[in-house]
């Protein structure tokens, strides 16, 4: 747990194996092969809480390392830091950082600046592109992937949002901080699981879908078929869900009725959420 009482002070703040911080004083480096995890919060509230430490949790299991940390304690740690920091709307960043010793880790819990949607981008949707790049173990979020410094410097367009991935077969699988949906005949296509990292936003959407009767297709989407779609949007933790316009520079029609509805729906799933979500101050 964070120790002490909190400083209400315009210093920033972090915590480090349950120790408060100062960020001005303190730089950590974060080594390659650390896990991380990132959770949107909303008036002190962090949005599908339990989704994202579960795959916090899973994404430590799947490296091989151990932790003893619960959930409980994350939550607590999390609502004293947005305390300390006076910040009640902002993103937060859980890593794990391994040791030598596969008993040993160290956990470091802080506020970072995620990437949103500016009010046009929410009006009028995104512009992406494509990229020819293979995430090796999507299903894990670890710091060190070697695709990211390329990303970085790929885009052509002064507009691009993001980055779709396009593996060595030819095929769309995700963006490179997202998952991507395409709508065609009044059916939502998506890539299979084994492709792709398996957002917390995404898992709502197929929800939102199999309630609402919408049928699914995890299926393979190639660039030259994606101009093709009736419809295509974006989904991630910062961004919720963002219509696609614009796929390499070309100007799409993909704002229909299905999009919109589940955008509708995930809005209205998150509002309930928060609602119903209860933090001990």
């Amino acid at each position: 747990m964070l120790k002490g009482r909190c400083t209400m002070d315009k210093k920033t703040y972090f915590s480090y194996n349950g120790k408060l911080e100062n960020s001005d004083i303190y730089n950590i480096t974060i080594p390659m092969n650390a896990v991380y995890e990132v959770i949107k919060m909303i008036d002190g509230k962090p949005l599908f809480f339990e989704d994202h430490v579960d795959r916090f949790m899973k994404s430590i299991q799947n490296m091989g390392y151990k932790m003893n940390i619960t959930s409980a304690d994350i939550l607590q740690e999390i609502v004293l830091l947005a305390r300390a920091n006076m910040n009640k709307n902002t993103n937060v960043r859980l890593v794990y950082i391994p040791n030598d010793d596969k008993n040993k880790y160290d956990i470091m819990i802080s506020f970072i600046k995620g990437v949103g949607l500016s009010a046009v981008e929410k009006e009028k949707g995104v512009a992406v592109e494509t990229i020819e790049i293979e995430r090796h173990n999507p299903n894990v979020k670890i710091v060190g992937t070697s695709y990211k410094d390329r990303i970085q410097s790929s885009a052509n367009f002064i507009d691009t949002f993001e980055l779709l991935l396009v593996n060595k077969e030819g095929y769309i699988t995700e963006g490179s901080k997202s998952n991507v949906f395409f709508v065609k005949n009044n059916k939502v296509i998506t890539s299979p699981a084994n492709n792709v990292l398996l957002g917390v936003t995404r898992k709502y959407i197929l929800e939102i879908c199999k309630h609402n009767h919408i049928e699914v297709a995890f299926d393979n989407i190639t660039e030259k078929e994606a101009y093709d779609m009736d419809g295509a949007f974006l989904t991630g933790t910062t961004i919720d869900i963002a219509i696609i316009r614009k796929v390499n520079n070309i100007k799409c029609n993909y704002s229909n009725k299905i999009s919109e509805l589940l955008k509708n729906c995930y809005e209205e799933l998150m509002k309930n959420y928060l609602e119903s979500f209860k933090v001990n101050q």
